[in-house]
């Protein structure tokens, strides 16, 4: 178990990651907690694996990842933790905390996607006491100059540190208004008969355009005449386009759409009642929230965990349809031409074949869960 000698904390990841490819902390993680008081209340946000949390006397935590929440939780069992955790799903819930222990501290850990980090400093300058001090960290080479350039000139005050040891922090006061920050943004399905829109909030995949291979997916779908009826789940959902497309041709199924993201799981829920459909829709580390058995689960799986390219997320996605499918249910998966996923469904399905493909993208059709 990888040992963080800075903070005399045993962590692990979630799904565990060998110790060569990644650690639970980063040289950012080191650096932002040498800047601050980590006996104040502070607010979390963006923490991966708990190693902020578990670091600070007094965490306020906002988390949108659900496997983020588990590992956090995890990792402050291993140690033996008992500070006392403030859980918010969004800052507007610190109203009713005392002023004792409202936060006037912020570490954000840097997203993958610019409109993210300007919908959560939003949101923080909207619901946090206006002398709150912002610290922002993150890898040098994942922080684009001119979202620097962006933080300088939408903030009060902006300090830049050295980098260290290959990890950037920088600094923020009082930041501005995001004037032009788009909460909703979407876009409408290639097949007009269907009369499917779809929105997605800062940070959902594909927000705002269709995803090509999701596009794929549906285009041979429907050219193969696949069947599709029960129960069925649309795993790792983002906005819910699969779910509610197929929902939209296939009038009796019984949709759930679940993701890791809150985001995600906000935007599907308020997708699926734009389009007129009773769906369930679920917060949910892969399928742990989930409650039940299925008939047909389709996935887009992420082969991203963050800024990592790993495939250890898929590979649960297969393992755990598998082991929630009935005898005769289905797996259907996209997936890019390059990763090799074949012989892991083959691990979990007596079935696993490739049904269709183009330059780009493989379909599998997966049955005879072992």
């Amino acid at each position: 178990m990888p040992y963080w000698e800075q903070q005399a904390l045993s962590l692990e990841c979630l799904p565990p990651v060998a110790e060569h490819i990644a650690r639970p902390w980063d040289s950012a993680d080191e650096y932002v907690l040498r800047q601050l008081d980590a006996q104040k209340p502070t607010l979390v946000i963006n923490d991966r694996y708990g190693a902020l949390v578990c670091s600070l006397a007094r965490p306020v935590i906002w988390l949108e990842s659900a496997c983020a929440r588990r590992a956090t939780l995890a990792n402050m069992e291993r140690n033996h933790l008992q500070q006392p955790l403030r859980w918010v799903s969004h800052p507007q819930a610190l109203v009713d905390v005392t002023a004792e222990d409202m936060p006037h501290q912020v570490i954000l850990r840097i997203p993958k996607n610019l409109d993210q980090l300007r919908y959560w400093i939003e949101i923080c300058r909207q619901h946090l006491p206006a002398d709150t001090r912002y610290f922002l960290a993150g890898m040098a080479k994942h922080i684009p100059v001119s979202w620097l350039n962006w933080l300088e000139a939408n903030s009060g005050e902006y300090r830049q540190y050295p980098i260290e040891r290959k990890a950037r922090l920088m600094e923020i006061s009082q930041p501005q208004a995001d004037k032009q920050l788009i909460l909703w943004q979407g876009y409408r399905l290639d097949e007009p008969e269907q009369e499917v829109e779809l929105k997605g909030l800062p940070g959902v995949f594909s927000r705002n355009s269709q995803d090509i291979g999701s596009r794929f997916l549906l285009e041979q779908h429907q050219a193969l005449q696949l069947p599709l009826s029960g129960k069925v789940c649309d795993l790792g959902c983002g906005n819910g386009l699969l779910g509610i497309a197929l929902a939209k041709r296939f009038a009796d199924i019984d949709l759930t759409l679940a993701d890791d993201s809150l985001l995600a799981v906000e935007s599907a829920a308020a997708n699926a009642e734009r389009n007129g459909l009773q769906t369930t829709v679920v917060h949910s580390d892969l399928l742990e929230d989930v409650t039940g058995t299925f008939d047909f689960i389709v996935c887009n799986p992420p082969f991203h965990d963050g800024h990592k390219q790993m495939s250890d997320i898929a590979e649960l996605m297969f393992e755990q349809s598998a082991a929630r499918l009935q005898p005769q249910g289905e797996l259907l998966v996209i997936a890019n031409r390059h990763l090799p996923y074949r012989p892991v469904l083959k691990r979990f399905f007596r079935k696993a074949d490739v049904i269709a493909e183009n330059p780009k993208f493989m379909l599998y059709r997966c049955r005879r869960p072992l």
